[in-house]
């Protein structure tokens, strides 16, 4: 067996061969190389059967070689030996010490707030040189660069033999740095020197309390706002990482109604407040909302107060306390500005959604004899006439200013009562035999009726005047009459005097009169006592009717 050192080109001659016949003929020996590696890298000369190396060895590619030596006797065509010969490469210090976590493995991991000693990672290199030999693969280690905490110490330490890294000081904090960076060097026995980056993470533990970004949130809400309506959106910090820090949002008070529910975006470490039931500003207990909302983490938790205000919504319409008024009757001569009656409706909606104005619906109205103020009172705006409409029937609205508006309205029923502002006056304006009067008063200024002439006629020769007692009266003529005797501008036509009635009072009202003028033809040879007409006239008190009428045709 043969030993070199790598890297030495120096041959070596192997002794104890030799040949009984030495001396002779057969003594001549020529030596042959045989086996991998003996043409390229290995020669042995012929003659003197010294072996020789090529090139230079490399005991870290290949520590051992063997090969078998032929010898021949008699120059080569004799008889033949053999002899193993093992090569065996000695190691030198070659090889510096590589970590062969570089460049991206060499990472480690230790909890924050850690105590000193904890294990953080080994950071191993190696040596190719033969560790048998020598110190050339033996390694110490130590950190270059290490990093110091806020007293100048050390962070870190690492085992000179072994190369695991420790917690040398107890004051890691991941929410402070996450990681460090450690340089380390390991060293061959040799003096041969390599270095490596150890990155150092710190694991987050849960160490921290969530907070709110604010301690006091507000929000308004309008009371009609829709189920699950977003109403707030609350947010939170948590300093720590991963798991520890999914924040979980809840209401824990000020909603006794469960009104309101919380969604969580564990992503964005917010909780949305929407909307769960309806609201009704009109119930004071619903128009503002003090939440108690917490946040939590695995351990730790922090509250927050959300003011949320709720806006009234125009969602009642204004309501009158009955839908129907019948006033006390009313005169027709009632004054302009006399107040018939007073209105009231009320809104449970606030501000300008429950501000009230009153009016008169128009084709309630058409002729605006009626108002109605601010403050309801339905008043009497222009004169009144009871012939001409009896009664109204109005429709009173009250509107609010929300928008859109909102409307309800009334029924207000007034009647009038009738005052004696008619006299009687025929029925119709021709010239007729039966004379139909009217008194367009009510019942009681109109019949039963009276006729009489006036006292210049009481005596008349010419006509008499009959009250039948069915309110008609019948004139009827006393003589015949000579058409050439009167002087007229009507020759064949009498012209009477004008018809009045002169009605005398009954102490309850005024009374008035009316007229006619009748023509009536007249004939001589004709009986003389005839009917000239029935007259009716309309009145309430006892009527004195002054007449001598135009007579009728006779036939």
């Amino acid at each position: 067996m043969l030993k070199i050192t790598q890297f030495f080109c120096h041959w070596k001659r192997r002794k104890g061969l030799f040949d009984p016949d030495s001396g002779v003929d057969g003594g001549d020996l020529r030596y042959s190389l045989h086996g991998y590696g003996a043409a390229d890298i290995f020669t042995i000369d012929e003659q003197t059967g010294s072996i020789y190396s090529h090139k230079r060895l490399d005991r870290e590619e290949r520590a051992l070689w063997r090969f078998i030596v032929l010898a021949t006797d008699e120059g080569g065509g004799g008889l033949t030996g053999f002899a193993d010969v093992i090569i065996n490469v000695w190691d030198i210090n070659d090889n510096a010490p590589m970590f062969t976590c570089m460049p991206d493995d060499c990472n480690g991991n230790v909890f924050e707030n850690s105590p000193a000693d904890t294990l953080v990672m080994e950071m191993a290199a190696v040596d190719r040189d033969d560790p048998n030999v020598g110190l050339n693969a033996v390694l110490t280690y130590r950190i270059t660069e290490n990093v110091k905490n806020e007293f100048g110490t050390d962070m870190f330490n690492i085992n000179p033999n072994t190369g695991t890294i420790h917690v040398a000081a107890g004051m890691l904090d991941r929410e402070r740095t996450e990681r460090y960076f450690l340089t380390v060097e390991a060293r061959d026995g040799g003096g041969l020197t390599g270095t490596g980056t150890a990155t150092v993470w710190i694991t987050d533990v849960n160490d921290n309390v969530p907070k709110f970004t604010k301690k006091l949130w507000q929000a308004a809400i309008p009371e009609n706002s829709a189920i699950d309506s977003e109403v707030l959106q609350v947010c939170a910090t948590d300093a720590d990482i991963g798991e520890n820090a999914d924040l979980m949002f809840s209401i824990i008070g000020g909603d006794p109604d469960e009104k309101f529910y919380i969604e969580n975006d564990k992503e964005w470490q917010c909780g949305t407040i929407r909307l769960k039931k309806k609201l009704d500003f009109e119930n004071a207990r619903e128009r503002q909302f003090n939440l108690t909302v917490t946040v939590e983490d695995l351990d730790f938790s922090s509250v927050a107060v959300c003011l949320i205000e709720v806006e009234d919504s125009n969602d009642h319409s204004p309501a009158f306390l009955s839908q129907f008024i019948q006033t006390n009757p009313l005169f027709e001569d009632v004054p302009v500005g006399t107040t018939v009656t007073t209105v009231r409706a009320t809104d449970k909606d606030s501000d300008l959604n429950g501000k009230i104005t009153y009016s008169i619906k128009a084709d309630s109205d058409p002729m605006r004899q009626f108002v109605v103020d601010q403050f309801g009172h339905v008043v009497v705006a222009n004169t009144l006439d009871r012939e001409a409409v009896q009664k109204y029937t109005l429709i009173v609205q009250a509107s609010d200013q929300g928008t859109p508006a909102r409307t309800g309205s009334v029924t207000v029923l007034i009647n009038l009562l009738d005052i004696n502002d008619n006299g009687p006056r025929f029925e119709a304006p021709y010239m007729p035999v039966l004379l139909h009067a009217f008194d367009p008063d009510s019942e009681e200024n109109g019949p039963p009726f009276t006729f009489s002439l006036p006292p210049d006629y009481q005596n008349s020769l010419d006509f008499s005047l009959t009250d039948n007692g069915n309110n008609t009266a019948t004139i009827t003529a006393l003589r015949s009459f000579d058409r050439e005797n009167l002087v007229t501008s009507c020759p064949f036509l009498f012209l009477s005097h004008v018809l009045l009635s002169q009605l005398y009072p009954t102490g309850c009202s005024p009374s008035f009169a009316d007229f006619r003028e009748s023509c009536i033809y007249v004939y001589s040879g004709c009986i003389y006592c005839f009917v000239v007409f029935p007259a009716f006239l309309l009145s309430c008190d006892i009527s004195s009717v002054i007449t001598l009428p135009e007579l009728s045709e006779i036939v």
